[in-house]
C-alpha cells in the first residue's frame, strides 16, 4: 500500500480513537455521595433540630475538605421533619423518591424517625437517627439505627429515684410527641412495680404556651413531685416558668434538656434540686471538648440544646461515611455492618450497637445543685 495513502488511512482512527478514548472510553465522574438529613427545622422544634443540623454541617464540610468519601464529595440533603411523623414520613419519600438517597441521618424527634421507618424499611434505605430516644423504635425495623439511647433506660431510672427517695405520689406533665409518651409508659410501668402512685396525668400539645390549666390539676393533687417530659428545652422552659408564677412548689422531675444552656442560666431557682437523667456521656474528654470547642468557635455557641445531641449528629456522619467507604455505598452491606459496630471511637464516646440496631448507652441520674449539674451515685 502507498505509504501517503496508509497514513491517510491511519491517522483519522488515532484521532478517533483518541476521541472515543475522551468521551466515552474514560471513566465517567460517578458524582457525589448524598445522603438525606431529617430534623425540625421550623417551629418551636427547630430550636433543637437547627444546632443537630449545624453538628452535621460541620462533619460535612470537614469530610469534603479532607478528600470526601473514598475521593467523592459528600453531598447532604436537609429536609424539614416538623418533629412529627407526618413531616417525617414525607421527608423520606422525598429524599428517596426524588433525591434517591440510600441513606438518612434523622429523624432528630423520635416522631419523624418512627415516621419515616417504614418507608425507609420498604425501600432498603438506611435510617439512622442521632438524637431519637423512643423505646418504640427499638422494633421500627432491620434498615433503622441510631446511636442516641433508648428512653426506656431513663423512665425506668427515674422511676426507681422516684422510689427511692420517698415521691410516692407523683404528677406527670407531658408533652404530647412520640418521644415523651414512649417515656411516660415506660416510667408508669416501672413506678407501679415499685409501688408508687401517679395521682395525675396530664398533657399538653407541642403549640401550647398555656399549661396553667394542667398545673392547677396537679397543684390540687398535691403529689410529692411533679415529672415533667418535654420534647424540646424551650417547652419545658415554658412550663418551669409557669409553675412559679403560679406558685406551684414541688419536687421536679425531668429529662436531659433541664442540663442544656438555656435553662441552666436563665430558671437557676426553678431547677434548684431537680433530679434527671440523660445519656452519660463525658464532655470533657479530649477529643470530645475539642469538638464542642469547634462547634462554639463555628457557630458562636453550643446551640441552647444538651451537648450529646450535638455530639451523635457529628458522629453519625463520621460512621456512615467509614461504612460506606467500606461497603461502598451499598445500603444491604452497610446494614450487615453496622449490627457489627463494636467500640466505635466518637466524639460521643464509644459505640457498640446492638441486635435491635440501638446503641450500649447508658443513661445517667443527675441533680442540680447550686445551678450545676451532679451525678447520683447509684
Amino acid at each position: 500500500m502507498n505509504r501517503s495513502i496508509a497514513l491517510g488511512i491511519v491517522a483519522p482512527l488515532i484521532v478517533v480513537g483518541g476521541l472515543w478514548y475522551l468521551f466515552a472510553g474514560k471513566p465517567s465522574d460517578p458524582g457525589p455521595i448524598t445522603i438525606g438529613f431529617i430534623t425540625p427545622l421550623s417551629g418551636d422544634a427547630g430550636a433543637l433540630g437547627e444546632p443537630i443540623r449545624d453538628a452535621v454541617m460541620l462533619a460535612e464540610k470537614e469530610i469534603n475538605e479532607s478528600g470526601g468519601v473514598n475521593g467523592r464529595e459528600l453531598k447532604v440533603i436537609y429536609e424539614d421533619g416538623k418533629c412529627d411523623g407526618k413531616g417525617g414520613a414525607s421527608a423520606a419519600q422525598k429524599l428517596i423518591d426524588i433525591d434517591h438517597v440510600k441513606f438518612i441521618i434523622g429523624g432528630g424527634c423520635s416522631g419523624e424517625t418512627l415516621g419515616a421507618a417504614p418507608i425507609a424499611e420498604q425501600a432498603h434505605v438506611i435510617l439512622f437517627s442521632p438524637s431519637s430516644g423512643s423505646a418504640d423504635i427499638t422494633n421500627a425495623g432491620d434498615y433503622v439505627f441510631r446511636n442516641f439511647p433508648s428512653d426506656a433506660s431513663s423512665g425506668k431510672k427515674m422511676a426507681e429515684v422516684a422510689a427511692d427517695n420517698d415521691f410516692t405520689d407523683v404528677a406527670l406533665l407531658v408533652e404530647k410527641t412520640d418521644y415523651a409518651q414512649a417515656l411516660r409508659r415506660v416510667f408508669m410501668q416501672r413506678f407501679s412495680e415499685l409501688g408508687g402512685k401517679v395521682v395525675t396525668d396530664e398533657s399538653f400539645e407541642s403549640d401550647d404556651r398555656d399549661v396553667r390549666t394542667q398545673l392547677a390539676k396537679i397543684k390540687a393533687a398535691k403529689p410529692s413531685a411533679i415529672y415533667i417530659i418535654p420534647q424540646t428545652p424551650a417547652m419545658l422552659e415554658i412550663v418551669l416558668r409557669q409553675m412559679e408564677t403560679f406558685g406551684l412548689k414541688t419536687q421536679v422531675l425531668s429529662n436531659e434538656h433541664i442540663n442544656s444552656e438555656a435553662i441552666l442560666t436563665k430558671l437557676p431557682r426553678a431547677i434548684e434540686g431537680a433530679f434527671y437523667a440523660e445519656p452519660s456521656f463525658n464532655e470533657i474528654a479530649p477529643r470530645t471538648a475539642a469538638f464542642l470547642e469547634k462547634y462554639k468557635t463555628t457557630y458562636g455557641s453550643l446551640g441552647g440544646i444538651p451537648t450529646m445531641y450535638l455530639a451523635t449528629a457529628y458522629d453519625a456522619v463520621y460512621l456512615l461515611k467509614e461504612m460506606i467507604e467500606e461497603h461502598d455505598d451499598n445500603p444491604d452491606e452497610v446494614k450487615n455492618a453496622l449490627y457489627k459496630v463494636e467500640h466505635w471511637s466518637g466524639v460521643a464516646g464509644i459505640l457498640t450497637i446492638d441486635e435491635n440496631g440501638d446503641p450500649q448507652f447508658e443513661y445517667a441520674v443527675k441533680t442540680i445543685k447550686n445551678g450545676k449539674p451532679v451525678p447520683i451515685v447509684e
